[in-house]
């Protein structure tokens, strides 16, 4: 990727665009249009508000990682390795944060997939066993050719499409500005929306982000001034972060409009083309059929490439795309979420929710090694990162955690 910040003829500083957009488009796939629409289907505005938490936590936790990445010029992993290097604690470290990635990712790419065959087959039928086996063959070959950013271009654009749909949708079927308000700033949680809320968070704070967002900003701003390089990578994440927000918060007001409002029961994956319906008409259907299925296709790719810089970089291996153990995990990963959806994908709305909540349980365990890594690594020389952030981002890991215990606990009693 380019140096964000190059010079224009006349020597003048010109701003370049970080990674800040691939993070966002790396969680808004499957599991985000569908654990958006459960919320605006089942409680209408009122999760609202998790939007909001959960776009301040991205912000705040992939602008530590950004940073990390830019005052160390490497990695999460390979930080993470560095900090516990002398340490005692090297191996249960690496243990649990390539745990807690191999997991979360595993899940995370069983909904992708099962997303992006939701989406292929109601355009072009066929079984949905043929499909995943295509999807998981189709996958596969990209990562070992090192075709994904040639094919993630095009994906990515099909994503955007759906996500102007929603928008649009969304200002056409506005609900009451005092429902919106009141859902947006009053957070409500319940034992029945718990689950939707933990996805919620778990679809837009996505783990894995955080190691991809580190290197890439370690390569995008390498040789740029530091305290430069973190104000545009600030505003990089910002921007783009609330940009994914606008869109997960436009497919709760559709689904509300679509569901909430008129009474009609959510079942499946199929009805989210209702939303639509108030703008794209009878090309609904087709326009979140193809929009879907590049969600997952394009998550799909990035899942796996990410686990294997985060696993890699954690193990002290070369973090090179072309490299044999970076492909080996990357396949990995792939075929264990290809089993599972396989085996578990045969109600795709509660096999991709799952895998959205998964994710939100896992987050903790990660963050807390960004925070660890980021306080002893991150700290002194330029662009210095201040206690003010890392309190604020402690306090939404802890929330965020709380949050986890309370939904684990409710499944003992």
């Amino acid at each position: 990727m380019p140096n964000a910040e190059t010079t224009d003829g006349a020597g003048r500083r010109r701003f370049r665009l970080g990674p800040g957009l691939l993070v966002t488009a790396a969680f808004i796939g499957p599991g985000t249009v569908v654990t958006a629409s459960k919320a605006g289907a089942q409680f209408g505005c009122e999760l609202l508000w998790t939007i909001v938490f959960a776009c301040v936590g991205t912000i705040v936790l992939q602008s530590l990682a950004a940073r990390l990445g830019i005052l160390t010029g490497a990695g999460l992993g390979e930080s993470i390795r560095g900090t516990f290097a002398e340490s005692r604690w090297l191996r249960p470290a690496v243990a649990l944060v390539i745990a807690a990635i191999g997991v979360g990712n595993a899940a995370y790419q069983t909904g992708n997939l099962t997303g992006a065959v939701v989406g292929i087959s109601s355009v072009a039928g066929g079984g949905s066993m043929l499909w995943l086996l295509i999807l998981i063959s189709g996958s596969g070959l990209i990562v070992c050719l090192g075709r994904y950013k040639v094919i993630q271009g095009i994906l990515v654009t099909l994503v955007l499409l759906l996500s102007l749909s929603f928008l649009g949708t969304a200002v056409v079927s506005m609900p009451p500005m005092k429902d919106v308000i009141i859902g947006t700033l009053k957070p409500t949680v319940t034992a029945d929306s718990l689950t939707v809320v933990i996805g919620l968070i778990g679809t837009t704070i996505v783990p894995y982000n955080l190691f991809l967002h580190a290197g890439s900003a370690a390569s995008t701003w390498e040789g740029v001034d530091n305290q430069q390089a973190i104000r545009h990578s600030d505003w990089d994440t910002a921007l783009s972060v609330l940009l994914g927000g606008l869109v997960t918060a436009a497919i709760v007001l559709t689904a509300n409009a679509a569901f909430f409002q008129t009474g009609t029961a959510w079942t499946s994956t199929d009805q989210i083309a209702q939303q639509l319906q108030p703008t794209l008409g009878r090309a609904s259907g087709s326009a979140f059929a193809f929009g879907l299925f590049a969600a997952g296709l394009t998550s799909s790719i990035t899942a796996p490439v990410a686990t294997a810089y985060a696993v890699c970089g954690c193990l002290g291996w070369r973090t090179s795309p072309s490299g044999r153990a970076f492909r080996a995990i990357s396949l990995a990963v792939i075929v264990v979420g290809g089993a599972c959806a396989i085996g578990f994908g045969k109600s795709p709305a509660a096999t991709i929710l799952f895998a959205q909540v998964a994710n939100g349980l896992l987050l903790p365990f990660v963050a807390c090694f960004l925070l660890i890594v980021v306080r002893r690594q991150g700290r002194g020389g330029d662009g210095q990162i201040g206690r003010g952030r890392l309190l604020v981002a402690g306090i939404i890991v802890a929330a965020v955690a709380l949050l986890g215990c309370w939904r684990a606990l409710s499944g003992l009693i």
